[in-house]
């Protein structure tokens, strides 16, 4: 289990989705809010020195994917 020292949300990393794409990011924060972001992360294991924003992994983000997916978010 991890606590995110940005969000104070504990949460556990195989029950997370990792984004790194700042577009997909702005229109997750605009369709979800905050409540569904649980921490951001700098890293370079998914993106040579990116920012990762940790989102919880559920139907609602799993919704957001799908209207990313079909260009409707």
């Amino acid at each position: 289990m991890i606590t995110s020292k940005i969000t104070g949300k504990s949460y556990e990393p195989s029950d997370c989705v990792y984004l790194t794409n700042m577009l997909q990011v702005k229109k997750y924060l605009e369709h979800l809010g905050p409540d569904f972001m649980l921490d951001i992360l700098f890293s370079s294991e998914h993106r040579p020195d990116a920012l990762v924003f940790v989102w919880k992994k559920c139907p609602e983000t799993r919704e957001a994917k799908q209207k990313w997916d079909n260009h409707i978010l």
